[in-house]
């Protein structure tokens, strides 16, 4: 009875030990995932496209020198991150991407008018039309293969093709 006890006792500090040390093991891998480089964080944000946050003006340097040989050759990440890092340093420097004036009309209402102006960067459009548009125009990371479109086409209008000709020999049988 007392080596039941003492085999009991030992798996169960064998256990609290193991579930101590994953759990260890757990948090430190949650730590180092949550400091990872800016440059890393910043290819996550534009793998689907488009640049979504600004970071540190070096972060775009070290991001362009970590670029995947395949991502490098055949997309346009360099050019977009590129891009990305102009606007951050427009932005740091105090010249935004958007520009608000204010004009007080001659009439006899006071009201000032503002009008904003923005320039044209990495803006999706608004409106399910334009972004149905922008989404199956070929090039795009996102787009619908224009090949793919052309080949379902060609297969719906042969079944059509197909179906027409089988009742046009039943209705002509049928006579």
């Amino acid at each position: 009875m007392n080596s039941l006890l003492t085999r009991t006792l030992r798996t169960t500090l064998a256990a609290l030990v193991l579930a101590t040390a994953a759990t260890a093991l757990v948090s430190s891998a949650a730590a180092s995932s949550s400091t990872a480089p800016c440059w890393k964080t910043l290819l996550n944000d534009w793998y689907d496209g488009h640049i979504d946050k600004t970071y540190a003006i070096p972060c775009y340097q070290q991001a362009i020198n970590h670029l995947p040989t395949d991502v490098s050759v055949y997309s346009s990440a360099r050019d977009d991150i590129r891009a990305a890092e102009n606007t951050a340093i427009a932005a740091a420097n105090g010249k935004g991407t958007t520009t608000t004036s204010t004009t007080v009309a001659q009439s006899t209402d006071t009201t000032p008018a503002t009008t904003t102006t923005e320039t044209p960067g990495n803006t999706k459009p608004t409106g399910p039309i334009p972004s149905v548009i922008v989404d199956a125009s070929p090039g795009g990371a996102t787009s619908f293969p224009l090949p793919l479109v052309i080949l379902g086409g060609l297969a719906v209008l042969l079944v059509a093709a197909g179906v027409g000709g089988l009742l046009w020999r039943r209705f002509r049988a049928g006579s």
